[in-house]
């Protein structure tokens, strides 16, 4: 079975007991923009009903898991705090979708990492990446904000600490160093990726669905637990950022491919 949802760049399919979530806007590494953030639950779910699926696989295609948001269409969301708040809300019902589903979800990560789509990844059950996957989390480069929920399961893989300096920095990191702090499961070669990708599914599969539905809700309940719905609070702090006069900066900057000059607090809305 394939799911198509039609120009929005992401797709299901589903071969046996494996559904396949693709990210699929090679022309812009697989950046993300509304549409698609809206048409992942809707996968999720689709993924969800079909009994056969034992696990869900999301992946980027062409060698990337993805660049982060579409900065195109988020740089648009100046002006209009509407659109800011509708986009924040798409991203963390997708975000949820796949942190609440029961079916076990494998992220397979390669390539580039970034922004939003370290978050999207995140949310996932397992993380494996192959060697020439690298991570960057850079709202500081945007005078952008991650959604609060996005930081609790940041907080929650690599501790407050290394979450701090991911995003202060927003310096790049290699699958190695993404092992060693917890951001990702497994760091294999790249040789070798879709090998191990295919043992662990397997490996999934060949599992009592009962054992790994019901380890999952407990893991939430004596771990770090889930993730806090955002608040019309939390979420206003995202609009904020994306009003302010730093966002705006971090745009041009990026649009002018040159180094952001940033000059404070973002003002109010």
């Amino acid at each position: 079975m394939t799911f198509s949802s039609i120009d929005h760049g992401v797709r299901l399919d589903v071969a046996g007991s494996v559904a396949t979530v693709t990210i699929d806007r090679p022309d812009k590494r697989n950046a993300l923009g509304l549409a698609a953030w809206r048409a992942l639950p809707e996968l999720i779910r689709a993924a969800e009903q079909d009994r056969t699926a034992r696990v869900i696989v999301v992946r980027g295609a062409a060698g990337h898991f993805g660049a982060g948001n579409d900065i195109a269409e988020f740089g648009a969301l100046q002006g209009d705090p509407g659109a800011a708040g509708a986009f924040g809300a798409a991203m963390a019902e997708a975000m949820r979708s796949i942190e609440d589903a029961g079916t076990p979800v494998v992220m397979a990560i390669e390539g580039m990492c970034y922004g939003a789509s370290v978050a999207l990844a995140l949310a996932g059950d397992l993380r494996i990446a192959a060697d020439n996957a690298v991570f960057a989390i850079t709202p500081a480069k945007l005078g952008a904000l991650y959604l609060r929920s996005d930081l609790h399961r940041l907080s929650a893989a690599v501790g407050n600490g290394q979450a701090k300096r991911l995003i202060f920095s927003a310096e790049a990191i290699g699958a190695d160093e993404a092992l060693r702090i917890g951001l990702v499961d497994e760091a294999i070669a790249q040789d070798r990726f879709e090998t191990r990708l295919q043992q662990l599914i397997a490996a999934i599969v060949g599992g009592s669905p009962f054992t790994i539905r019901r380890t999952k809700q407990m893991l939430r309940d004596v771990g770090s637990g889930p993730a806090p719905v955002e608040t019309r609070e939390s979420l206003a702090a995202f609009v904020e950022a994306t009003q302010g006069a730093d966002f705006a900066e971090g745009i041009a900057a990026f649009g002018a491919k040159r180094s952001p000059q940033f000059g404070g607090s973002p003002r109010s809305s």
